[in-house]
């Protein structure tokens, strides 16, 4: 009961974070006549930052241990997913020194690992329990 109640919590924080951030807290850079990549990236965090929430809600809601594993592992994958929007996907501006390179993705950076270490974490718990 414990572990499912924490570890949905940090899911859904962390889901939190991910989509708000890029928008509210470590915003991209502020482009109002033209859309860049990094406006795209803001769009797709939001997107994954909801579905991490939604697993989080799912997660608490669900008692077998089975299918909490599964959604961890669905977890772990989007943690990939935050990194490779801003890294490989959709991108972010060219110059380096814009709020997207110096803000927006170091914070993502970390998210995603703590989403991932998390992930790993509940995981081993969860067949270390069986």
């Amino acid at each position: 009961m414990k572990n499912r109640i924490i570890s949905s919590l940090f899911y859904i924080i962390t889901g939190f974070f991910i989509a708000v951030g890029p928008s509210e807290i470590f915003k991209v850079c502020n482009s109002v006549n033209m859309k860049g990549p990094c406006q795209y990236t803001k769009q797709a965090e939001l997107g994954i930052g909801i579905l991490i929430i939604a697993i989080g809600i799912i997660s608490f809601l669900i008692k077998d241990k089975k299918v909490r594993l599964g959604l961890g592992i669905a977890q772990g994958l989007n943690a990939v997913l935050v990194l490779a929007f801003p890294l490989w996907l959709t991108g972010l501006c060219k110059m380096k020194t814009m709020a997207c390179h110096v803000k927006t993705l170091p914070s993502l950076i970390v998210l995603s690992v703590i989403l991932l270490i998390i992930s790993v974490v509940n995981g081993l718990y969860l067949l270390k329990e069986e």
